[in-house]
């Protein structure tokens, strides 16, 4: 009887090792996988979180485009035409000059008749010219925003066979207001036949909301 007990006692202890065997593995997996499920939940937030801002930028660069497409386009470059090598001036008062030889005219803001550019929309513009010139006279010359002298250069007679300037600046124009170039009294401008050495040049930098505060 007592060894039959001993029998009994030593199978027993051997089913409960076994069975705290069996059943360490599966509680370590279940919290491998806990651990495993919280990590994909990360992942999943962090590629949401991705998905949002590349949306976001696509919706960014397709409003860019769509104000691109939008934007009014305005540029133009003009000279003076003439049969042949040519001046303007001397004249005994300040007097509006006509660059009536267009080489660029986008948006047809730019009239060459008048010699006026008038802003079609409200914004930011560029303007620049260039003058040349025999040194046997000087030469002035300004842009006018509407009646009022916005920059201007001379040129004094330096003795040279021939005189060159330039200048330039940023108007900030409404709807309507015009834009062009006087030469000053006594003094002339060069106008060549093919080179266009004298020019006049505008464009549209960037449009401005109209709409009140």
């Amino acid at each position: 009887m007592a060894l039959f007990q001993l029998f009994l006692i030593s199978i027993l202890s051997s089913c409960v090792a076994q069975d705290e065997d069996i059943m360490t593995p599966v509680v370590n997996i279940f919290s491998e996988l806990k651990e495993l499920k919280a990590s994909i939940n990360g992942l999943t937030a962090d590629l949401n979180t991705a998905k949002n801002e590349i949306a976001e930028q696509k919706s960014l660069i397709h409003e860019l485009q769509r104000q691109i497409k939008e934007s009014p386009k305005v540029a133009f470059t003009a000279s003076m035409s003439s049969k042949q090598s040519t001046h303007r001036g001397p004249f005994s008062d300040e007097t509006k000059l006509i660059f009536d030889k267009i080489l660029t005219n986008i948006g047809n803001a730019y009239d060459p008749v008048t010699g006026v550019f008038k802003a079609p929309v409200k914004g930011v513009y560029y303007f620049r010219y260039s003058g040349s010139a025999f040194s046997s006279h000087d030469m002035g010359l300004s842009i006018f925003k509407g009646t009022a002298r916005f920059v201007s250069s001379y040129e004094y007679n330096s003795g040279e066979r021939n005189d060159l300037m330039s200048n330039g600046a940023v108007m900030e124009l409404d709807v309507g207001e015009e834009v062009h170039m006087r030469l000053w009294i006594r003094s002339w401008i060069f106008v060549d036949r093919r080179y266009n050495y004298s020019t006049f040049t505008g464009y549209l930098l960037y449009p401005l909301d109209s709409t009140p505060v």
